[in-house]
């Protein structure tokens, strides 16, 4: 099951509708087209953004506790080299 949840949201929480676990979505690295997301553990990984729009994926509320299973890492802590990814479509237009 495909749902098109469109671009992105750093910031965005999701779920993983095939393994249902949620994941935070961190950064986009515009030189690599990477997507950087963090799970509810505090591991991180990156999807490329082509896979991106393949992932059967939605929505989600932050869970309760993630900030304690993360180390207080939020989405405020990206790194520097990762810009919004509606910040940097804006410029593609």
């Amino acid at each position: 099951m495909k749902v098109d949840i469109g671009t992105p949201r750093i910031g965005q929480w999701y779920t993983h509708l095939d393994k249902g676990e949620p994941f935070l979505v961190t950064g986009y690295d515009e030189k690599t087209h990477a997507i950087e997301i963090q799970d509810i553990t505090g591991d991180l990984d990156e999807i490329d953004d082509e896979v991106w729009s393949t992932l059967p994926i939605e929505l989600a509320e932050p869970p309760e506790d993630w900030t304690a299973a993360a180390g207080d890492e939020g989405a405020g802590d990206a790194a520097s080299d990762f810009e919004s990814v509606e910040r940097i479509l804006d410029r593609q237009d």
